[in-house]
């Protein structure tokens, strides 16, 4: 989540001292909590509760990474992010729309079914909500134009960066990869292209310029 200024030391003190038992203990941390700690004075109790309220409104991706589940890291987080938008309707998710998602197989589904059914769980998330954190979700997909479809950038792109590229694949539904293999199926070059548009190449793999590109999004988008 985040959260600045809450390292080992502080945490250890916080078990030390009995004052959290869960996740949720600490958002309830009071000044005076705080200045129970060694070395603790006003500026840094000030800016600890300060960065603690702000990481109540962390990115949804960062939440569900934050979470623990087994199998999900911070690229599945990621997509688990953009395709639900919302962590009720990830957590109200069934096994056929999860596993109906690119990336998230049999094993992943099991492990989010699980987190999420299981009692304990479900009462943190409800006490998390209760203390004021809600995390923001992200862009829901446009579209499912490019659905099953995975691209590579490559090159000194000048029309738009790696990640605004990437972020376009995503929201019609698209998958972005560092590293070109027999699933790409498209290969965006830029200036200065090397190993992988040779690949691309070497492998049959469509390339396109960053105008072609662009093209292929409105194209697909409409």
């Amino acid at each position: 989540m985040d959260i600045e200024g809450l390292g080992d030391r502080l945490i250890d003190q916080m078990l030390r001292l009995d004052l959290v038992h869960g996740i949720a203990d600490i958002y309830r941390l009071t000044r005076d909590d705080l200045f129970r700690f060694d070395r603790m004075g006003e500026k840094l109790a000030s800016n600890l509760l300060n960065a603690i309220e702000a990481s109540k409104e962390r990115p949804l991706e960062n939440f569900i990474f934050a979470l623990g589940i087994r199998h999900v890291g911070q690229h599945l987080a990621k997509v688990l992010s953009r395709q639900f938008g919302s962590l009720d309707n990830l957590a109200g998710a069934n096994e056929e729309k999860l596993i109906a998602i690119h990336e998230i197989g049999p094993q992943v589904t099991a492990s989010l079914l699980h987190f999420f059914s299981a009692e304990n769980n479900r009462r943190l998330l409800v006490e998390l909500a209760e203390l004021g954190v809600n995390p923001q979700g992200s862009t829901r997909q446009a579209g499912t134009a490019l659905q099953g479809k995975t691209f590579v950038f490559t090159g000194a792109l000048e029309r738009f960066t790696r990640s605004e590229g990437e972020a376009l694949v995503e929201a019609q539904g698209g998958r972005a990869s560092g590293s070109v293999s027999k699933k790409t199926d498209y290969v965006v070059a830029g200036p200065g292209a090397g190993s992988k548009l040779a690949k691309a190449e070497q492998l049959g793999i469509t390339v396109l310029d960053e105008e072609e590109f662009l093209q292929l999004i409105d194209q697909e988008g409409q």
